[in-house]
């Protein structure tokens, strides 16, 4: 416990350092909430650039550069030869056929607009297959119709940051990348999409920190989605929107085989996603939140998602993939 309050205080100091945010005199603890609370009302995460550029490290890149754009209908774009499709919104009424599947968690709370939605994970010390292609995500729709999302891929091969946001009824179009900056073996990093007033009169932040031994924050990766969405309290925080589901932490896994699960270690193990730290609100980390696990009746067998208390609500959300030592588990 004393370990996560120092996290979490830690993790308070370093984003008022970076994004020049004005901390309350005293930290404000409440029963069942985060001990740090995170005044961002009063500027952008990052700098300010051109609506629709990314920030990777401190050198501004052309989301032009990197983003790949897909309409329902089409065929995925291909990157290297290989096809590459955007991470889309875990269907309410999901497919029970295929190799295309989802397992993670939807959001149980009451309906709510809000600024701020985060998650920590950690990359994988091994490396991922080059046979694979699959996202491990945090995903929120926002009150400009854009499904917003932020996490990795496995990139054939290559943990990379992933993201994108959408534009259309329902997400017709996508703006996205499964490659838009390589992630570190074994390191802890902040994942969080924010609609906090600031530079931009409106759209959403796309965000990726590095998280220290001791909690400290490090921005590496920022994006500005130009969604329409309100600057301030912009985020549908609710379990659907649009006939999906809404806030959520999942993995969904393309793949090259039908049934196999996804293998970063390359043994026949299974692995364990772990998402933690979820938390919300208008100023930042101001609220846990509570998930129900949730994945499509077409994942494989050894597919099981739980979910982990902290401080009495359901926050911690563990995807789990079981193998056997003969290989993986089927379908």
């Amino acid at each position: 416990m004393k370990g996560r309050t120092k996290l979490l205080v830690g993790m308070a100091v370093m984003l008022v350092a970076i994004m020049g945010m004005v901390l309350p005199s005293a930290l404000t603890t409440h029963a069942g909430t985060p001990t740090a609370f995170l005044n961002a009302a009063s500027t952008a995460p990052v700098a300010a650039l051109p609506s629709g550029q990314t920030v990777l490290g401190a050198s501004p890149i052309s989301s032009a550069v990197t983003a790949l754009h897909w309409s329902t209908g089409q065929a995925y774009p291909t990157v290297n030869g290989k096809a590459t499709p955007p991470p889309v919104p875990q269907q309410a009424l999901p497919p029970t056929t295929g190799g295309h599947y989802y397992a993670g968690s939807v959001y149980a709370g009451s309906a709510v607009l809000n600024n701020w939605v985060m998650m920590e994970i950690s990359i994988p010390a091994g490396a991922p297959s080059s046979s694979q292609f699959y996202y491990v995500i945090l995903s929120i729709w926002d009150n400009g119709g854009s499904y917003d999302q932020i996490g990795f891929a496995n990139d054939y091969g290559s943990f990379q940051i992933a993201y994108s946001y959408t534009t259309g009824t329902c997400a017709a179009s996508y703006v996205y990348s499964a490659s838009a900056g390589a992630l570190t073996a074994g390191q802890e990093y902040l994942f969080a999409i924010t609609t906090a007033p600031g530079s931009y009169t409106s759209g959403a932040w796309e965000e990726v920190y590095t998280v220290s031994a001791t909690g400290g924050l490090s921005l590496i990766f920022g994006l500005h989605a130009p969604t329409g969405a309100t600057a301030g309290d912009g985020l549908e925080q609710e379990a659907y929107y649009c006939g999906d589901y809404d806030y959520t932490d999942y993995e969904e896994v393309y793949g090259t085989t039908t049934y196999t699960q996804p293998d970063p270690y390359q043994a026949p193990y299974g692995f364990v996603w772990f998402f933690h730290e979820n938390c919300n609100g208008a100023s930042g980390c101001n609220a846990w939140t509570p998930w129900s696990a949730w994945h499509t009746s077409n994942a494989p067998g050894g597919t099981s998602v739980t979910i982990g208390k902290y401080a009495g609500v359901n926050e911690q959300v563990s995807v789990i993939n079981k193998m056997t030592n003969k290989g993986f588990v089927t379908g």
